[in-house]
């Protein structure tokens, strides 16, 4: 008969067992009255300052847990309590409030700036706390209607600060909650979105807010901004212009025009390579429709018109002669369309440089540059001056000394001629 035999065992030796996970009641509320005691006790004095920052030194050593804490934090230090929905400080009797907070500051820069600065100090310990502001922030921003005008543009000036500052905050994180219809529509957003861009450019440039908004998805949607029934390019640029905005509705202008004559550029290519096509009046028709509606320049039509043209153009197993004369066919038929634009020297520079860049890309044409040239020439496109101007000083540098070659005969020509002209004068 077998027996088991037994397994050994360690005499005294203590097994160790997992310990269960063990929930720790949420109370907000404590934290909140630790939050606003040490602030409280840390004041000293009317210097603002010096109070914010003596309070963080004692915020650092002090055991309370921010990591699961961290939006009551900032909301304490926003509104001086926890915050409800509507943005209101939750009312309860034997809550702490804070004094001073940012909604209690002037609506002012400089009044809400220490707040920013210690945000940055707070955050640059405990970087996850990140997270907790941005979320703060749009909770703010979800409840502007619910504040007045003051108060919307405290909470303007800090984001704006918060952003300048660089305090880490990621844009689209807090900015997109702006995006919501019913304050819209009231124009509770424009107001905010004015205060916001109004402060952040008094110390950042134009550059640096387009960076901003590209981040945030929102540099195409300024004008979602408006409610619907001013949703128009009029009242964009007469707001922002009173409010002392110019380089915000210049930078506007610029992107419409840029996604105008993208359209334009997809139009007037459809309207080229019909078959038929459709007649050079028709094209020209559309094009100064457009140039009217959106104010749109001359310099970058003819850029369009011109690309427009030689891409219409087929140079699948052309060789280098029948890809030029298919140039001076197409430059001949719609020489209507370039001359009605080239309208000063400007322009016909502005032309010849955008010329050359095209050249310069597409290997093709790269040594048949002079000859278009001479064609948009003879077609009544470009002027001798704007020429003579380009081969002296104004050629872009992009294959500048090859082109500045190829091009020396038909410069010396030119020359001859002025020359001549001159002598029978």
């Amino acid at each position: 008969m077998s027996t088991k035999e037994a397994k050994p065992t360690l005499a005294g030796a203590q097994i160790k067992t997992r310990k269960r996970n063990i929930a720790v009641p949420l109370d907000p509320s404590s934290f909140a009255d630790a939050v606003v005691e040490i602030f409280q006790d840390s004041k000293e004095g009317d210097d603002l300052e010096k109070n914010l920052q003596a309070a963080v030194k004692v915020l650092e050593s002090a055991e309370l847990d921010f990591s699961r804490y961290g939006e009551t934090l900032f909301e304490v230090l926003f509104a001086g309590g926890r915050m409800a929905a509507g943005g209101n400080v939750v009312s309860e009797k034997e809550n702490k409030r804070l004094e001073f907070t940012v909604m209690n500051a002037e609506a002012d820069k400089e009044s809400i700036l220490p707040y920013i600065k210690m945000f940055q100090q707070l955050i640059r310990r405990r970087p996850f706390l990140i997270k907790s502001l941005e979320n703060t922030l749009s909770k703010l921003l979800k409840s502007l209607d619910f504040y007045d005008n003051a108060a919307r543009h405290k909470v303007a000036i800090a984001t704006a600060r918060v952003f300048s500052m660089k305090v880490g905050v990621l844009p689209d994180r807090v900015l997109m909650s702006l995006m919501n219809d019913r304050m819209i529509a009231k124009g509770t957003i424009l107001d905010f979105i004015t205060a916001f861009f109004k402060d952040y450019l008094a110390t950042d440039s134009m550059d640096d807010l387009v960076q901003l908004l590209r981040k945030a998805r929102l540099d195409d949607r300024l004008l979602d901004f408006f409610p619907p029934q001013r949703r128009n390019l009029t009242d964009f640029d007469a707001h922002f212009k009173a409010e002392g905005l110019t380089k915000l509705v210049e930078h506007n202008n610029k992107k419409v025009a840029e996604k105008q004559l993208e359209g334009l550029k997809t139009e007037l290519a459809e309207m080229i390579t019909q078959d038929p096509p459709i007649p050079v009046d028709d094209c020209l028709a559309a094009v100064k429709a457009k140039k009217a509606e959106f104010a749109l320049a001359d310099a970058e039509l003819v850029k369009i018109i011109f690309t427009v043209l030689i891409d219409a153009i087929s140079t699948v197993g052309k060789n280098g002669q029948q890809i030029l004369a298919a140039v001076l066919k197409q430059i001949k038929l719609n020489a209507k369309l370039l001359t009605s634009f080239t309208t000063s020297g400007r322009v016909e520079s502005s032309l010849i440089n955008h010329v050359q860049v095209y050249c310069y890309e597409d290997s093709k044409l790269l040594k048949l540059f002079s000859q278009i040239l001479r064609i948009l020439y003879d077609a009544d496109v470009l002027g001798e001056d704007a020429i003579l101007f380009w081969y002296k000083r104004g050629s872009h540098p992009k294959g500048r000394n090859v082109f500045l070659h190829d091009v020396e005969p038909f410069i010396k020509w030119l020359e001859e001629a002025e020359e001549e002209g001159e002598e029978e004068e």
